[in-house]
């Protein structure tokens, strides 16, 4: 997804935590929202299962943030429109209890990508080694294609600054659009080594941080709208 500009979407648009009965909508979202990214057209070449494989990815992972992190939504009347994924610190990389746990979903999910697990897992063992064990991971982001660039996604991501700040963290996230660097310095996340490449002539994957506060900030608390 590449992020809209600054401006903020209609009131009609709500933040909500997604509760656990809405991961397969959520997980939808996410995969209509990514389709198109470049890591993804990557690591799922063939477009005709893309979108099924995305899915299916997001429920594994959205059940896991929802037991270890955050999952939060922008909603429209009952629909969720946009959704973010982050995990607070030490809860990424997984651990082997939880591994275990989500062996049999992970077992389906293998069987389901097939040709391109192998893949997929080198991608995973690749930013998963990046990650700060002490910062606020963002697992995914993502606006549906029919509402992007009106301001949704930049309400998910303020309302993770303000989580970040409001515990005096460090913020980490990834993104395989080049584009999207300059939308992340907008939020305060800069560039922390060279683009890692997932094939020779890309694409790339751009590692991200936000710096640590000083303290806990008390007004990004008043920032945070769940």
């Amino acid at each position: 997804m590449a992020p809209g500009p600054a401006h903020r979407p209609a009131p009609v648009d709500r933040i909500e935590w997604i509760a656990a009965e809405r991961v397969g909508e959520a997980a939808d979202v996410l995969a209509a929202a990514l389709a198109d990214d470049p890591g993804f057209r990557h690591l799922f070449p063939d477009p005709r299962r893309r979108g099924r494989e995305l899915r299916a990815l997001y429920r594994l992972t959205l059940a896991d943030t929802l037991r270890h992190g955050h999952v939060l939504a922008t909603v429209q009347g009952r629909a969720i429109t946009g959704v973010v994924a982050v995990y607070p610190p030490a809860a990424y990389p997984l651990t082997t209890a939880r591994w275990w746990r989500l062996l049999s979903p992970l077992a389906r999910l293998a069987l389901r990508t097939r040709t391109h697990a192998p893949g997929l897992i080198r991608f995973g063992d690749a930013t998963s080694a990046g990650v700060p064990g002490d910062a606020w991971y963002v697992e995914a982001l993502g606006v549906s294609p029919e509402h992007q660039r009106l301001g949704r996604g930049r309400l998910l991501m303020e309302q993770v600054v303000a989580l970040v700040d409001a515990a005096g963290g460090l913020g980490y996230l990834e993104t395989t659009k080049p584009e999207n660097v300059a939308y992340y310095r907008t939020l305060g996340y800069e560039p922390v080594r060279e683009p890692l490449p997932l094939a020779p002539q890309g694409p790339f994957v751009h590692a991200m941080a936000r710096a640590r506060a000083a303290a806990p900030c008390e007004a990004a608390r008043e920032r945070l709208v769940v």
